[in-house]
């Protein structure tokens, strides 16, 4: 089986296939899978589905699990079984909390002489023995910016002798990448690869939009932050906070159970309601506390950089709440748009309207089938 991790960040954009490729996200709370197929330079949905993973677990729907790689396989084989999955060219998402994934500042000494310094300089920010982690980088070209600080330009002058390079380091535990090796494998792939989670949604989302955005990804358990520039991720940030953090304080307030709490924010969201009028604000606060972390990440890039970041991009299950939009919108003093994953899809009438929804949830997914087309 291919080395899925080999030049993971050098190929970004492999060479293009019209086979049909199957992109699994397997995330905290549910199994995401599309299958995408190319045709006459179009591309295609052949199929998709989802699967909770909460009631494996003991848990409801919704819930953050950590399930036992056999009944993960099966419940993945069981999905695909449902969405008449057909391919067996397989790309998987690795999450963001499984990765090490930070830009470090090197000196620009060519792309051989970087090779053989990555490793040693990664043992700064490694926190086990690189030979128990998986390394790949990649070199960061340098933006051009309209407004430059004086005193900035004055100190790259004075060091001009010392030129650096920013690079983008990713590692990977070994033993992380065994597992998904191990469930590739049994679910029967003939050629698999990964991909950190965060790539597939710029692809899926960004498309060729170099503006500098910032994704939020907001899944059960925690919420992912990356601000990109010119399609590159220039930096990233995990906050412990998820949609599951909004259900357990609709439990606690309200007096109810997981299962009713997460029945009262899909049916009403951060919308005002006459059933509960508390709902609403018990929701907000809870989301505004992933809002203002995110914020400050964004705030501190742009002051540090002098950028303006163009928009927000809101991907991920925990951000399909009703109102989502409006308290966004309220948090960031930028515009707030959902992540179109299906947008440049070629997709049946009759879904449409679902996969418009569907968007911001199969960015992953989605954006790992197109890896490959």
């Amino acid at each position: 089986m291919d080395n899925p991790f080999q030049n993971l960040l050098k190929n970004l954009f492999p060479a293009k296939g019209s086979g049909a490729v199957v992109g699994v996200d397997i995330g905290g709370s549910s199994v995401k899978i599309v299958q995408l197929h190319k045709k006459a330079n179009k591309v295609f949905l052949d199929t998709y589905g989802e699967i909770a993973l909460g009631p494996l677990a003991g848990l409801e729907i919704g819930q953050a699990t950590n399930l036992p790689i056999e009944t993960l396989i099966t419940a993945i084989s069981n999905l695909m079984k449902e969405a008449k999955i057909t391919s067996a060219d397989m790309v998987f998402s690795l999450p963001l909390t499984s990765t090490l994934l930070t830009v470090i500042e090197m000196p620009d000494l060519g792309e051989e002489k970087l090779r053989e310094m990555i490793p040693i300089e990664a043992r700064k920010y490694i926190p086990t023995a690189v030979s128990e982690v998986a390394l790949s980088h990649w070199i960061i070209p340098k933006l051009e910016r309209t407004y430059i600080d004086p005193d900035v330009e004055d100190e790259a002058k004075a060091s001009a002798n010392a030129a650096k390079v920013d690079v983008l380091l990713a590692a990977v535990h070994n033993d992380v990448l065994q597992k998904y090796n191990d469930i590739a494998q049994k679910l029967g792939a003939k050629t698999s690869s990964l991909e950190i989670e965060i790539f597939s949604i710029i692809r899926s989302t960004l498309s060729h939009d170099s503006t500098p955005s910032m994704i939020l990804d907001v899944g059960a358990a925690n919420t992912k932050v990356a601000i990109v520039e010119e399609g590159i991720v220039r930096s990233s940030h995990l906050i412990n906070l998820g949609s599951q953090d909004v259900t357990l304080a609709l439990s606690r307030s309200r007096g109810v159970t997981i299962l009713e709490a997460e029945e009262m924010k899909r049916e009403f969201g951060l919308l005002e309601n006459s059933f509960d009028p508390a709902v609403a604000e018990i929701s907000r606060l809870a989301l505004e506390r992933i809002f203002s972390e995110a914020n400050r990440v964004l705030m501190r890039y742009q002051h540090e950089k002098r950028v303006t970041i163009s928009k927000v991009v809101l991907t991920g299950g925990g951000v399909l709440m009703k109102g989502i939009l409006d308290v966004a919108g309220g948090s960031f003093e930028t515009k707030v748009v959902y992540g179109k994953a299906f947008e440049h899809i070629e997709t049946p009438p009759a879904v449409e309207p679902l996969l418009k929804d569907a968007g911001p949830e199969f960015a992953v997914a989605v954006g790992l089938a197109l890896r490959k087309l």
